[in-house]
């Protein structure tokens, strides 16, 4: 029996490491295997987004990749410094491709932002963000339809050399020439760079016009209503059959307009008879 005993436990001494080793051996590929298939997974959708139509560059570029290479190695080997010297050498390679018509390309973007801004500050300044969104939007909306120019500073300031014939107000009397209030400026340049970016919710169903609340111009009855924000109503354009009614709208209140011009003519003429029929005091 003793014997019997003995020789267990040399057996149980000599298989037990390798059953140990064995065992961490398989436990460690079934970890690489989860490892891989969470790693194919990421690829596989890092892919599918890259390869959107929608993908910025930025994740084509060398750097972003580098980043991910060593996440993926492990997460504390980004951190150190021969990582860091990786990012920064992949960072500089990508700016070092930079053609002159990146640069180009960067300054009419500054351009179209300050131009946007200004008309955000001037023509909503004192308004609440969804105001100021919808005066943007507005814009946004002529740079895209075909009637109008095709970029922000042209249609911001189209006709600002004509006395009566500017599109915006700011940018024909004199408005600009005012130094604007540095927190309300930031506001607006805000609103601009979200607008441009694309990053707004719609607000003026295509809205390509709009006028204060407090004024009742004639062109609006040409065009269609589509909402009120703020201290603005905003119109667009007609469609099918909208163009007849609005042409015949058009026509109704230039005849009640014709028509209060020849009263209060009336009324001036009546005024001297007037005047001179009274009793000397």
């Amino acid at each position: 029996m003793g014997v019997v005993t003995v020789g267990c436990a040399i057996a149980a001494c000599t298989l037990l490491p390798t059953i140990v080793l064995r065992y961490d051996a398989q436990k460690a590929d079934a970890d690489f295997r989860a490892e891989a298939k969470l790693l194919a997974e990421s690829q596989s959708a890092a892919g599918a987004v890259r390869e959107s139509a929608d993908a910025s560059e930025l994740l084509t570029h060398d750097w972003l990749r580098t980043v991910e290479h060593t996440f993926d190695r492990d997460p504390r080997a980004s951190l150190t410094r021969y990582a860091m010297y990786d990012r920064d050498e992949a960072a500089l390679s990508s700016v070092a491709s930079m053609t002159r018509s990146r640069f180009d390309e960067a300054e009419e973007i500054a351009r179209e932002h300050m131009c946007l801004s200004q008309a955000v500050y001037y023509e909503a300044g004192n308004e609440r963000p969804e105001g100021k969104l919808a005066v943007a939007e507005v814009i946004m909306n002529r740079v895209a339809d075909h009637r109008y120019p095709n970029s922000i500073c042209e249609v911001v300031f189209q006709g600002a050399t004509r006395t009566t014939g500017c599109q915006f107000t700011f940018t024909c009397d004199g408005a600009l020439g005012r130094k604007p209030n540095p927190i309300t400026w930031k506001r607006a340049q805000t609103v601009a760079a979200h607008v441009i970016m694309d990053l707004h919710e719609r607000r003026t169903s295509s809205a390509t016009h709009y006028h204060a609340t407090y004024v009742d111009p004639i062109w609006n009855a040409g065009l269609v209503r589509t909402n009120k924000i703020g201290a603005h109503i905003f119109y667009r354009f007609p469609r099918g059959s909208e163009w007849s009614r609005a042409r015949d709208a058009v026509a109704r209140k230039r005849a009640r307009l014709a028509q209060r011009v020849r009263f209060s003519e009336q009324q001036r003429d009546l005024a001297p008879a007037t005047a001179s029929a009274a009793p000397a005091p």
